[in-house]
């Protein structure tokens, strides 16, 4: 009964946790997102923050565990649940709001660093050190071989999280209910969790899982641990580099931004299940296939010769493709390569000896792919080339883990994909005048027009955001959906043929090219809020 009950504890303990740690992160970054303009950008980098906390909370995890006696861990951990209910209630100050569009990925982290740093923290140490300690009270027993499951369930409490916030909970509730209730959560957690550090200090006595575990190995390599840290990075590159794809070149929902996280946390339970969900050689044929496949998707616009259909050349003249063909395509991508991930990660999976410096690794990974995509890239790209490298990174690892038998065909893969590539960069600079990247995107001129009447075209990621003919008699005309005939067009001229003689007054949110400045009338006033430097410059 007491073994039930533990067992009882333990998994609540991991459940909550893990349910509160991703439903904090919709909560918190919806209240923030206006602060930040909106973007993608901004999920992006709150994205890198949890996982830099998660690292360092299994970085504590593992440090407790080695360091430690039972009774220490319980006194230590306790203290540290007790401190975090003073964050308590997560709101964040408005002292943090931006006055300028200056540094936004620093003010974002240390915004939410403030605001829900600690409890996070203690929210990222519990399934490791969960587990650590029904390893320890199970050592030598049947129920020892489960430990592995827990993880699974805590990814599908997080799962649950996803899933009910949208569709639940942030229709019906205020950001200020929002984070009240998750307070109140908290709060419970913090009860349980104790309930579980002190069981797990009072069975500190008993026997250590080396002396009983008969599938002790020795510590693992150091080449080992960094196919660990690089399994678990490319995850997470490749689940954000799909986000903001997404929701940049196809559509800016913010459901979107959950959907590929939903996907990521599918594959890591199925993988962690224990049920032989991961079949190594499907996985790895499926992703050179869908490496290609997504590879070639990037060449979205597609010679004017070929054949596809009248739905499909209608799809392609706007430099689109269709959200009904482009969010399966890179949902189901998005599973298959995060399977051949997190399926290679767990088949070298260690002995429960080594278990909190496994997700160390793992957690060291997520955090470098979350740096490396969510503020090398923006610094240092003019373009989103980290989606296609993490393409082709991916492909590479199929051919150095295949057999030799395999290896030949995956290789043959990668050559496309590096051909792909190359025909993807042709394209993104093809008829560029200029290319920029920061926080908000990545910006280009191109030229565009008919060779007799040409004009510049300005895209921020490929969307088109205004134009302007380049002959001197047509440089003020109104183009795209600023047009004489478009909404704002005809409500300018219809306010005019009310009182010709007054005034108009007129805001713009976003600059783009500038188009709707060419109504401007002497006595008007045109005032524009443009959040991103780089459209100004």
């Amino acid at each position: 009964m007491a073994s039930r009950f533990t067992l009882f504890l333990f998994a609540s303990t991991i459940g909550l946790s893990a349910f509160l740690l991703f439903l904090i992160q919709p909560i918190i970054a919806k209240q923030i997102l206006p602060w930040f303009g909106g973007s993608a950008a901004v999920w992006t980098t709150c994205m890198v923050f949890f996982q830099l906390v998660l690292l360092a909370g299994y970085f504590y995890s593992d440090l407790v565990i080695r360091k430690l006696a039972a009774r220490q861990q319980a006194l230590v951990h306790g203290s540290l649940l007790l401190l975090s209910l003073l964050a308590l209630p997560i709101i964040p100050s408005e002292t943090f709001k931006p006055d300028s569009a200056d540094h936004p990925i620093g003010r974002i982290l240390l915004l939410l660093g403030v605001t829900i740093g600690l409890p996070y923290l203690m929210l990222s140490t519990t399934g490791p050190l969960i587990q650590a300690w029904f390893a320890r009270r199970f050592a030598g027993t049947t129920t020892a071989a489960s430990v592995w499951r827990l993880y699974a369930l805590s990814n599908v409490a997080s799962m649950l999280a996803l899933v009910v916030y949208p569709p639940l909970i942030e229709p019906s509730a205020t950001s200020r209910m929002q984070s009240l209730g998750w307070g109140g959560l908290y709060l419970l957690f913090v009860l349980v969790a104790l309930g579980s550090a002190w069981t797990a200090s009072r069975q500190g006595s008993g026997p250590r899982p080396e002396a009983t575990d008969p599938l002790v190995q020795p510590a693992p390599s150091a080449a080992v641990q960094i196919l660990w840290m690089t399994l678990a990075a490319l995850g997470s590159v490749l689940l954000l580099t799909v986000t903001t794809h997404t929701t940049q070149n196809i559509a800016s929902i913010p459901f979107l931004w959950v959907l590929p996280l939903a996907i990521y946390l599918a594959t890591f339970i199925l993988t962690f299940d224990g049920k032989g969900w991961y079949w190594p050689r499907v996985y790895r044929v499926l992703t050179c296939l869908i490496g290609l496949a997504l590879l070639a998707a990037l060449r979205y616009r597609l010679a004017s010769d070929w054949d596809w259909g009248d739905e499909w050349s209608e799809l392609y003249e706007t430099g689109l493709m269709h959200i009904h063909y482009a969010l399966p395509l890179y949902s189901v991508g998005l599973f298959v390569l995060c399977m051949f991930c997190h399926g290679e990660l767990v088949a070298r999976k260690p002995a429960t000896t080594h278990l909190t410096r496994f997700y160390l690794m793992v957690s060291l990974g997520g955090a470098i792919g979350g740096l490396l995509v969510g503020v090398v890239a923006p610094l240092t790209l003019n373009w989103y080339w980290e989606f296609p490298a993490a393409l082709c990174l991916s492909v590479f690892l199929v051919v150095c883990l295949s057999s030799r038998w395999w290896r030949l065909p995956a290789a043959i893969a990668l050559g496309g994909c590096a051909g792909l590539v190359y025909y993807y960069s042709e394209h993104v600079h093809q008829n560029t005048v200029e290319m920029t990247r920061n926080f908000y995107g990545a910006l280009s001129v191109k030229s565009a027009g008919l060779a007799d009447d040409p004009k510049w075209r300005l895209q921020h990621g490929v969307i088109t955001h205004g134009e302007q003919f380049r002959r001197e008699e047509h440089k003020r005309m109104p183009t795209t959906y600023y047009g004489a005939k478009s909404g704002v067009g005809r409500a300018i001229e219809t306010l005019r043929t009310i009182d010709k003689n007054a005034p108009q007054r007129v805001g713009l949110i976003g600059l783009g090219v500038g188009t709707i400045a060419t109504y401007g009338r002497v006595g008007d006033t045109y005032r524009v809020y443009e959040l991103n430097p780089a459209v100004l410059e």
